[in-house]
Formats: C-alpha cells, structure tokens, sequence
C-alpha cells in the first residue's frame, strides 16, 4: 500500500476505536469489559491498513472468518483458509466466509479499556484459492512436525554432556 494511503487511513483511526466505527454494542458495555475476541465495530475498508504497532494503536494484518455472529481473525490467510475448509466439512453451518482483513485495537481513555475493530478487505471466495493457502498451511504445518520430530530424535540421541 502507498505511504499516502497508509496514512489517511491511520489518520482517520484516530486512537478512540469507538470513536471512530460506532457506539457499543449492548454486550460491550461500559460495565462490561469485551473479551479479546469482540469487536467494537465490524467494518468494510478496502484499503486496509499495513501492519503497525505504536504506544497507543496496534495494527494487526492478516485474515477473518465469518462465523455467523462471531468472527475468528488469523495472522495470515493460510491457517484462516484451512480453517474454512475443515469447517465447511463440519456440521456447524454450510458456509464460511473468508477475508484479508486488519485487527486495529487501541485503549479507550473513555471506557477505560481496550477495543478493537475488524477491517474487511477483499473477500476471497473462489474454492480454487482457499484451497491454494490451505494447502500451503498444511505443507507449513507438515514440515514443522518433521523438523520438531527430527530434532527430538537427534536431542535424543546425543550423547550426555
């Protein structure tokens, strides 16, 4: 992304999140702290954001999942895709919707406590592709176990010291 477009959109985050995308939702009320995983607002933003952390704002780019009411957010799009993939196998909902995505959290002097928001960036839906990162996370995921089983062999077989 352009420095210049990184900026404006940082410069309109401000460091008040609920300042910036909306009021509180009834279930993020003063008198009760969200957990990590709410969202003070959930919003559309096709530019989003580079990844960045400051005393006061911390900006977060990867990927989320849309669970119905509830959004699961990755580091990248691989874990995010296999993720889908395995969900849409299961019996909890037929459809996983998968997008690139910035987490931005800041504390709120207001309410006296951190809030994040979700940015949605380009939704990424052909099956192609899902299964592209998928298979990049279980080719990662593959090779770290080999590496962490040849290493427990070899730790196992050194001779002691």
């Amino acid at each position: 992304m352009p420095p210049s477009t990184t900026s404006s959109v940082l410069e309109r985050i401000e460091t008040s999140i609920c300042r910036q995308y909306g009021k509180h939702s009834p279930h993020t009320a003063d008198t009760h702290p969200a957990t990590d995983c709410e969202y003070t607002a959930v919003v559309d933003q096709p530019a989003l954001p580079g990844a960045m952390e400051t005393a006061t704002l911390r900006v977060c780019r990867g990927a989320a999942v849309d669970l119905s009411d509830h959004w699961a957010f990755f580091d990248d799009l691989a874990p995010a895709a296999a993720f889908v993939r395995a969900g849409r196998t299961s019996n909890l909902m037929s459809s996983w919707e998968l997008f690139e995505a910035a987490e931005v959290r800041a504390f709120c002097a207001r309410h006296h406590r951190e809030e994040a928001a979700l940015l949605l960036g380009r939704q990424v839906y052909e099956e192609s592709e899902i299964h592209a990162h998928a298979a990049r996370f279980t080719a990662t995921a593959s090779a770290r176990t080999h590496v962490a089983s040849w290493l427990g062999t070899l730790l196992r077989t050194s001779p002691a010291r």
